[in-house]
């Protein structure tokens, strides 16, 4: 809230003096990348769906919707706003028009375009609400802002998630496939979905908890009361999502991605891609389970605060790169196993 109105930043562009300003510094800044993620994710979309056209329509519609705001007189956030939401629309429309007709382009199959744009729709929804956020916060809304704010950080894992699995497709078109064992003894895909299901259950708790200023709700570890106890003596809302988070979600998602972990590694052998990805996911989770209990014992420092976050997003990342290597693995064992069946 450092910066009270959207989607201009004190009814500019680029404000001036906003560097010398930390609090500015970070939200302006905020937006600034936001608005270059924005534009790379089009770019991205585009390059997938072979129709770099869409860009093109999407520029000229935003110059004319933001010349006839101009010319209306209308207000600069009106003005801002038809710069970028026509354009998204005109940009949405002119892809699935102007796309190729084939399946594939390149290698890239439909999986792959339907990643890329729920990225961009993805991308599109994250701004909105970070926009409504500020909007409505201004606007005296409160209550509203704080729900707001939790959907603006769930929709932004989610976002993650979806452009981490497209990376890791796209790589596997030009990674030789051979890495992959053609056989196999046992199917983990169930368990590592459990385990992602279970982390984003675990980050939409922490995200409520951090909106709602409950992260120093039980200031001790692993004491959960003064008097030393395993349990807190006091229950409220606050206390209680401190306690869900803390104590019975992180150790529920250590064992569980843990777990999953070894499952997928028994899968495959040392060295190989789904070996690597799933200890790299184990390491990710050991030292969030780490750095949560830092953040407690510490008090909350903005450092490790900030970390702790970070590495919750990339432990998501990850298994969402396990997930993808697996259902590849999986699917060309089959492919595998049916060719010989045939011969």
């Amino acid at each position: 809230m450092a910066v009270p109105d959207w989607p201009l930043s004190f009814g500019s562009l680029n404000p001036e003096g906003w560097w010398a300003n930390f609090p500015v510094r970070l939200e302006h800044g905020h937006r600034l990348l936001a608005a270059l993620v924005g534009l790379g994710v089009g770019v991205l979309c585009a390059m997938v769906w072979g129709n770099l056209r869409a860009l093109w329509v999407a520029a000229i519609v935003s110059a004319v919707a933001g010349g006839l705001g101009s010319w209306l007189a209308l207000e600069p956030s009106i003005r801002a706003h038809l710069g970028v939401w026509p354009a998204a629309v005109a940009f949405a429309v002119a892809l699935a028009m102007g796309a190729r007709s084939k399946l594939s382009v390149g290698g890239i199959g439909r999986t792959e375009r339907l990643l890329a744009f729920a990225a961009f729709v993805l991308v599109c929804s994250q701004a909105t609400l970070g926009g409504l956020r500020v909007t409505q916060e201004t606007a005296g809304l409160v209550d509203l802002a704080v729900r707001l704010r939790i959907i603006h950080g769930c929709v932004a894992q989610t976002f993650l998630v979806v452009l981490a699995a497209l990376a890791v497709r796209l790589s596997l078109l030009v990674k030789p496939r051979p890495l992959y064992e053609p056989r196999f003894d046992t199917n983990p895909i169930p368990l590592v979905w459990f385990a992602l299901a279970v982390v984003f259950g675990q980050l939409i708790l922490g995200a409520t908890m951090r909106h709602l200023g409950a992260g120093l709700a039980i200031p001790t570890f692993p004491a959960a009361n003064p008097q030393g106890g395993w349990l807190p003596s006091v229950h409220n809302l606050y206390t209680d999502l401190n306690f869900g988070h803390t104590r019975i979600g992180a150790l529920f998602v250590l064992c569980v991605v843990l777990y999953a972990d070894f499952r997928a590694m028994r899968a495959s052998k040392p060295g190989r891609p789904i070996w690597l990805v799933a200890w790299r996911t184990s390491f990710f989770v050991v030292c969030q389970a780490a750095l949560g209990i830092f953040v407690v014992i510490h008090q909350k420092p903005k450092t490790l605060a900030t970390l702790h976050v970070v590495l919750g997003a990339g432990l998501l990342a990850s298994l969402s790169s396990l997930l993808v290597h697996l259902h590849t693995r999986f699917s060309l064992a089959k492919h595998t196993q049916q060719a010989e069946v045939v011969q």
